[in-house]
């Protein structure tokens, strides 16, 4: 039985980080569900997915007040991630099948210990990356939301039919089945760890595309109400969300949500991808920290 004020507290603090950095928040709030609340992987991930609509709603409603939406765009990756989540549940779910395996003398959930390595790779990866590259903008008083890549650029020349304008993001010309394919890619993410994409989507729409920070966050945000959506009704029919939980985490995370939008208003885009890299590895970090005691490596 999981602590309510706990959780309400937790889903405050995802909706806050969900409008500030336009995430989902799944990135994070899966391993503090597992980690903190003990609540089993596959039951975080589907109650995770189905707040994150909630969630995810409320902030783009802010955000398109601010005008940070790229509906065009949004509409390429939903072509994408869709499919993807779909293909991302069906992976858990075989996990979930191969059961557990002993260390160290204690029993292992295969699930889990996949989950663990696919989440402090990816997750360490971005925040490093992300960290580095706005530390340095910072540095060298530079606090445009664009980032121009040496991918962005060969992104942008790919010109393989069919090609597309994209006025809100700045963009003359890229080609739509290089959006398609981040949107699959970040569709797989999100059916399998529980996520709308956003820890990962963000940043590949500011690295690897060439958005704004700010279009990223409120575009991310708007599609992700849809990829959650749809994860929610995969994990659904496999009986994977704890309405209870979902209930606790929204009442904080709505509100949370708006006071989070209200704040990147008034942030740079170099500051929010550097505060956004900090809590990227303070995940981690927990994550490591908590695995390393489910195998008997912390002090007793």
């Amino acid at each position: 039985m999981f602590h309510y004020a706990g959780i309400v507290i937790l889903g405050l603090t995802v909706g806050f980080l969900s409008g500030l950095f336009g995430i989902g928040g799944g990135f994070f709030l899966v391993p503090m569900l597992h980690a903190v609340f003990n609540i089993p992987y596959n039951i975080a991930v589907g109650s995770s997915l189905c707040q994150m609509v909630g969630t995810s709603t409320a902030a783009s409603l802010k955000h398109h007040d601010y005008g940070h939406i790229d509906y065009k765009l949004a509409g390429f990756l939903l072509l994408g991630t869709v499919g993807g989540a779909e293909v991302g549940a069906q992976i858990l779910m075989f996990l979930k099948g191969f059961g557990e395996i002993t260390f160290r003398g204690l029993s292992v959930s295969v699930m889990d210990l996949g989950i663990n390595i696919i989440f402090v790779i990816m997750l360490s990866t971005v925040g490093i990356v992300m960290f580095v590259e706005s530390r340095q903008a910072c540095n060298n008083g530079i606090y445009s939301g664009v980032v121009e890549t040496k991918i962005s650029k060969f992104i942008h020349n790919l010109k393989i039919f069919p090609v597309v304008s994209l006025p809100v993001s700045a963009i003359n010309g890229i080609s739509i089945w290089c959006i398609i394919l981040l949107g699959f890619g970040v569709g797989i993410l999100s059916g399998l760890l529980g996520i709308g994409g956003g820890f990962i989507m963000c940043p590949s729409l500011i690295y690897l595309i060439g958005i704004p920070t700010n279009v990223a966050v409120g575009t991310d945000l708007f599609q992700i109400i849809f990829t959650s959506g749809y994860g929610t009704i995969s994990h659904f029919m496999k009986k994977n969300i704890d309405f209870a939980l979902v209930g606790c985490l929204l009442s904080g995370s709505l509100i949370g949500s708006q006071l989070g939008a209200i704040l990147h208003k008034r942030m740079h885009g170099s500051h929010v991808r550097y505060y956004f890299s900090l809590v990227v590895l303070a995940v981690v970090a927990v994550i490591i920290i908590k695995f390393a005691c489910n195998i008997g490596f912390c002090v007793k």
